[in-house]
C-alpha cells in the first residue's frame, strides 16, 4: 500500500492535516510582533495609537493572501478571482498570485459547509460547476482529517522545492496514461494531493517518499528507478493504479492507493475538474503549500526547510510571513 504524506492533505491538504470543518485560531497581532504601537504625550494625557497591521513579506517579497472573514465577502471575491484566472494568461505575472488567493478562498469557504449552498447559488452560471467541484473536493479533504483535533503543534521536517513546470508534468502524466490507460487527470490529482505537485520533499526516509509518496516496499513492486524522480515516480504510480484495478475500476484503484473513501472522493473531484477545465489544473499547479497547524493555517513557501520538526510558535518567530493576516 502507498503511504500518504500529511502534506498532501495539506493542501491542497492542498495542506497535512487537510483542513477540518472548523476555523483554526489565528495568531494575534501581538504574537506576530507586527503591529506597532506609538505613544504621544501631551501635558494633560497620554494616548496610545496602534498603527495599521502590516503583513510581513516572505523573503521573495510575496505576501500571504488576505481573505475576508465574512463568507459572503469571500464568496464575492472568489467569483472575481475565478473570472480573472479564466481570463488572463497563465504566463501573466499576476496568475500565480491569483491562484494562491483562489486556494485560500476555497480553504476558507470549505470550512463553512453550511454556507456553501448560498455561495453556489450566488456564483455566475459559467463558473458554478467549477466552484462546486472545488468545494466538493475541499469537503472530502476535510473528512480525511475529521477527529484529528486542533491540528499539530509542531511544523514538519520538510523542504519545499519548486515543482516541475505544469506543461512538463502534463507531458509525464499523458505519457503514463498512454502506457497504462489511467487517465492523466487521476495521476495529476494524486500528485497534487500527495505533495503539491512535488513541492514537498520530506526529509525523513522512514515512511512514504517522493512526489507520488511511495513506501519503499511498494516501490519495489512497480519500479527499479529513483523514487524521488518524477520521471520515474509518475509512471510507477500509474502502473500501481493498474495493479489495483484501474482503469476499469478507478474507485478500487484509488482505494488501493489510499484506503479512504474521502481520499478517493477528493482525487475523483479534482481529476474531473482538471479533465473538464484545463485552466483549473494550471491554477492548482500554482497553489502553495499550507499546513493546518493548531496555531494557524501556516504557509510554507519555496525555500522552507527544517531538518527537524519544531514547535510552530518558535517557527513563526523567524518566519512571520508564514502566519495569516488577521482577516483570514
Amino acid at each position: 500500500m502507498i503511504g500518504r504524506a500529511a502534506a498532501g492533505l495539506v493542501g491542497f491538504a492542498l495542506a497535512v492535516a487537510a483542513c477540518s470543518g472548523t476555523d483554526r485560531p489565528v495568531l494575534s497581532d501581538t504574537t506576530l510582533a507586527t503591529t506597532i504601537s506609538s505613544t504621544s504625550t501631551t501635558s494633560t494625557s497620554t494616548t496610545t495609537t496602534e498603527a495599521p497591521f502590516v503583513q510581513p513579506a516572505a523573503p521573495d517579497g510575496r505576501l500571504y493572501p488576505a481573505v475576508a472573514a465574512d463568507i459572503g465577502e469571500a464568496a464575492q471575491r472568489l467569483y472575481s478571482v475565478e473570472a480573472m484566472i479564466h481570463t488572463i494568461e497563465p504566463t501573466d505575472a499576476d496568475f500565480a498570485n491569483l491562484a494562491h488567493e483562489q486556494q485560500m478562498l476555497y480553504r476558507k469557504i470549505g470550512r463553512a459547509p453550511s454556507e456553501i449552498p448560498v455561495v453556489l447559488a450566488g456564483a455566475p452560471e459559467s463558473l458554478r460547476p467549477i466552484i462546486e467541484r472545488h468545494l466538493a473536493a475541499r469537503r472530502s479533504i476535510a473528512a480525511l482529517s475529521s477527529g484529528s483535533g486542533e491540528g499539530p503543534t509542531n511544523v514538519p521536517a520538510w523542504e519545499i522545492i519548486p515543482p516541475l513546470p505544469a506543461e512538463e508534468l502534463r507531458t509525464l502524466y499523458e505519457a503514463a496514461a498512454a502506457d497504462t490507460g489511467i487517465d492523466w487527470s487521476f495521476i495529476a490529482a494524486i500528485n497534487m494531493l500527495e505533495t503539491g505537485f512535488g513541492r514537498i520533499d520530506g526529509l525523513s526516509t522512514a515512511g512514504a517518499q517522493g512526489p507520488m509518496q511511495f513506501l519503499p516496499t511498494t516501490w519495489e513492486e512497480v519500479s527499479d528507478g529513483d523514487i524521488d524522480d518524477p520521471y520515474d515516480a509518475i509512471p510507477a504510480a500509474a502502473l500501481y493504479l493498474v495493479r489495483r484495478g484501474g482503469p476499469e475500476d478507478m474507485h478500487k484503484a484509488l482505494w488501493g492507493y489510499n484506503n479512504s473513501d474521502a481520499y478517493v472522493a477528493a482525487v475523483t473531484h479534482y481529476a474531473t475538474l482538471f479533465r473538464e477545465d484545463d485552466r483549473s489544473f494550471l491554477a492548482a499547479h500554482a497553489w502553495e503549500i499550507h499546513y493546518s497547524a493548531a496555531i494557524a493555517d501556516l504557509w510554507f513557501p519555496v525555500g522552507y526547510r527544517l531538518e527537524e520538526s519544531q514547535p510552530a510558535e518558535d517557527y513563526i518567530v523567524d518566519a512571520p510571513w508564514s502566519a495569516p493576516p488577521p482577516r483570514l
